[in-house]
């Protein structure tokens, strides 16, 4: 017997080390396998089994096995039942040779199958007078049954291995909680910086509101003094005209007709009238570009309108289109594929927010010059919007990481990966969907369904 080798208890101290290790929480089950290979070991046993306490104290779960049958690892033992629920319950080792007097140990069946062990040692595995589990070894028929000796010892030792296995759990658990406590102040961390992200893009549209308003003041008095200035320019092109005509039907040479006449030809008068009327077409264009821009603004910050209301997701989509413009003109050309859509029953300015996001991330994608191509339709009681381009494209692991917070392939500083988490956090909020496509080198599509009519609004 090996014994002797059992008396050297250094295993058990590295076991407790073990029970330090970072690595733990990664692979306990190879922990409890040590320390099952060492009793097995140690007793010159065929095969054995360890079960821990399960969380509600009525079960045993085996952690770990030599020699056991397939699936036996993760199986669950009531207490009382069996020779290592028996050992459990009643806090009590068992050494079993041969037959036994099953009516001494009500709960055990003893099996009589060929492969069945000749002999066999169970021990509780025990703090102070508390059970935390139990653990078995094994000899099959061609081998010395076990003693009353063995049992002593091997008493003895898993008192000490209780010890280490005891810590091993308390480091578990504790290991657990620290898990647990930081997937939660990450999860906090997400939902405060998406509360920022909202507060930030609300104080932005006040802003552009504001921006808005104080620019259309402006706009209005330039605006009328153009129209007035194109009444008086017409005014005075007639006064000129009435006056070039006078001076061509007069004859003679005087000093100053000749004087005039050569004011005219330095002057370059036909070029004047005409580019003083072109020079007021494109202030008057200029003006209604910034008459639109600032239009646009509003319709796209929208403080006030942060109810639902009924919308029209086309104008929304110009508006946004139109906001971003500097972000894509000098990265795609657009291309719009509208459908029929119905007003939808939505909260826009949110909806602006989506729009500008996957309008933005599409030029982003682009690394030179590309398209991005705007479809929409309707199937149903559904809305659909899709926002396609010729970009880089997502990497196929990355699909399902598009949509979590923090999520970005940007370099640093480029972005801050809340973009699509929030556009996909307001399409839900719509009783919506969104979905993504994407194939490496050739493009990315985004696709955004709204129902018509909300049902149960958030």
């Amino acid at each position: 017997m090996a014994l002797d080798r059992m008396t050297k208890l250094s295993w058990i101290y590295d076991l407790y080390r073990m029970g330090q290790s970072p690595l733990l929480l990664q692979a306990p089950d190879k922990i409890y396998q040590q320390l099952l290979l060492h009793i097995v070991a140690g007793f010159d046993a065929r095969s054995g089994s360890l079960a821990m306490l399960g969380d509600d104290a009525q079960t045993l779960v085996i952690v770990a096995g030599i020699d056991l049958p397939a699936g036996v690892i993760g199986s669950t033992v009531a207490l009382g039942s069996g020779v290592m629920g028996w050992v459990a319950q009643n806090g009590k080792p068992l050494l079993i040779n041969g037959d036994f007097d099953a009516a001494r140990f009500p709960g055990i069946q003893r099996r009589r199958e060929q492969a069945a062990p000749s002999s066999a040692l169970c021990w509780p595995l025990k703090l102070q007078e508390r059970v935390i589990g139990a653990l078995s070894v094994n000899r099959p028929a061609n081998q010395n049954d076990f003693s009353e000796n063995d049992r002593e010892q091997g008493t003895a030792l898993l008192n000490l291995a209780s010890l280490a296995l005891e810590n091993i759990n308390l480091q578990l658990d504790q290991q657990q909680r620290i898990a647990e406590l930081q997937a939660a102040n990450h999860k906090l961390a997400e939902a405060q910086d998406q509360l920022l992200q909202a507060e930030k893009m609300a104080s932005i549209g006040q802003l552009a509101a504001g921006v808005a308003h104080e620019i259309n003041n402006p706009v209005g008095y330039v605006a009328s003094n153009l129209s007035a200035l194109e009444r008086n320019l017409n005014d005075l092109l007639s006064v000129l005209d009435a006056g070039e005509r006078l001076a061509d039907s007069m004859t003679g040479e005087s000093p100053e007709l000749l004087a005039l006449r050569a004011l005219k030809e330095k002057v370059n008068l036909a070029y004047l009238r005409e580019d003083l009327r072109d020079i007021l077409a494109e202030s008057k264009e200029g003006l209604d570009r910034v008459k639109k821009i600032v239009l646009d603004l509003k319709t796209f910050s929208h403080v006030d309108q942060a109810e639902w209301t009924v919308a029209d997701l086309h104008a929304g989509l110009e508006s946004t289109l139109n906001i971003v413009w500097n972000e894509l003109k000098y990265k795609a050309d657009v291309v719009k594929e509208y459908g029929q859509l119905p007003e939808i029953e939505c909260l826009p300015t949110q909806l602006n927010q989506v729009f500008m996001n996957l309008l933005v991330n599409a030029a982003q994608a682009i690394e030179s010059h590309g398209t991005i191509t705007l479809r929409t339709g309707q199937e149903g009681g559904r809305v659909w919007l899709a926002v396609s381009d010729t970009g880089k494209g997502i990497a196929p692991e990355n699909i399902g990481r598009v949509f979590d917070p923090f999520f970005t392939t940007k370099p640093v500083g480029k972005g801050t990966g809340l973009g699509l988490s929030l556009s996909y956090g307001i399409v839900k909020k719509h009783h919506g969907q969104i979905e993504v496509e994407s194939t490496l080198g050739q493009g990315t599509t985004f696709r955004v369904w709204l129902p018509v009519k909300q049902v149960d609004r958030i």
